[in-house]
């Protein structure tokens, strides 16, 4: 019995390998961001001190279940140091690839430390993010981030704690939560880590994406209508959303890595929003409940060791 069940193991880890390579392989051949095969999986390099290069692909940029009424893929370069005491340091590039829209969006350099052992991970990483003035992520308002991550490997699962605060005109605290299931394949070469995540915050960065971003002349819409609109109590602490991801990623001879995350956002409790409208001068205001729909994005990677 012992041996059909091995036999079933070998032959799903099999299969899982081909449905997982095949879609990055392809993407390779085409030509090959910074959200979401987690941190410690993506820097957990032992012996020397070290440089990666690497390439990312977002199909959406959804942050805490929100996006933009038009999709914000973006192709990242990627360099990285890491040193062997644990510290590091990262820049990236991140292009937008929306039709019309082509140019660089976000430059994001992050530093800091983390340590590992067979079963605990810890991390504290501090970031600053430039965005194009004309961008219109969610996110583009916020210019600074702070976050310590820790996590405890059962075995069976991983929770994990993500404590973060976001900066810029105002300030944000931010909280994720998350359960992963590890399964390794292939003699460890691939790790698949179906992952369940809630995230909780407050809402002062999407307040001033809506005053700042949503509807603003950059985005090249000429028209004697303006708009503006701003988030009701903002700064409120509640959950924001749910999500599912599947986060796997391939080692080939501890030189490159492949990964591929796909992800199932559910987002909850819709924000208040009131839109102030002016007319050739005449001015008015409305304010209704967000309209929140499930969204599901795909990030897709590849790292090279020197």
């Amino acid at each position: 019995m012992q041996k059909i069940q091995r036999q079933s193991i070998k032959a799903f880890c099999v299969c899982i390998k081909f449905i997982t390579i095949t879609p990055i392989a392809l993407l390779l051949c085409l030509g090959s961001r910074a959200q979401r095969l987690s941190a410690q999986h993506q820097r957990t390099e032992v012996g020397k001190s070290h440089f990666v290069l690497g390439m990312d692909y977002l199909s959406d940029n959804v942050y805490q279940g929100r996006k933009d009424s038009i999709a914000s893929p973006y192709l990242s370069t990627v360099i990285g140091y890491y040193h062997k005491s644990g510290f590091f340091l990262n820049g990236s590039a991140s292009y937008l690839l929306s039709p019309g829209q082509n140019r660089f969006d976000l430059i994001s350099i992050e530093g800091g430390y983390s340590h590992y052992t067979d079963h605990l991970n810890l991390e504290v990483e501090a970031a600053r993010d430039f965005y194009s003035d004309e961008s219109y992520s969610v996110s583009s308002e916020i210019h600074g981030r702070f976050s310590t991550y820790i996590s405890f490997d059962f075995n069976f699962i991983e929770p994990s704690l993500d404590l973060g605060a976001s900066f810029g005109d105002s300030h944000d605290l931010g909280l994720d939560l998350a359960l992963a299931h590890n399964i390794s394949c292939i003699n460890d070469q691939l790790v698949i880590s179906p992952t369940l995540h809630m995230n909780a915050g407050t809402q002062n960065y999407y307040s001033n994406y809506f005053a700042k971003r949503r509807y603003s002349p950059n985005r090249g819409k000429s028209s004697s209508i303006s708009k503006s609109a701003k988030v009701e109590d903002p700064s409120h602490f509640q959950i924001m959303d749910y999500e599912l991801s599947i986060p796997a990623e391939f080692s080939l001879k501890d030189k490159i890595k492949l990964s591929m995350i796909p992800t199932y956002v559910i987002p909850v409790n819709p924000l208040t929003i009131t839109t102030e409208t002016k007319n050739n001068g005449a001015a008015s205001s409305s304010t209704a409940e967000e309209i929140l729909k499930n969204s599901f994005f795909i990030q897709l990677g590849v790292r090279y060791r020197l």
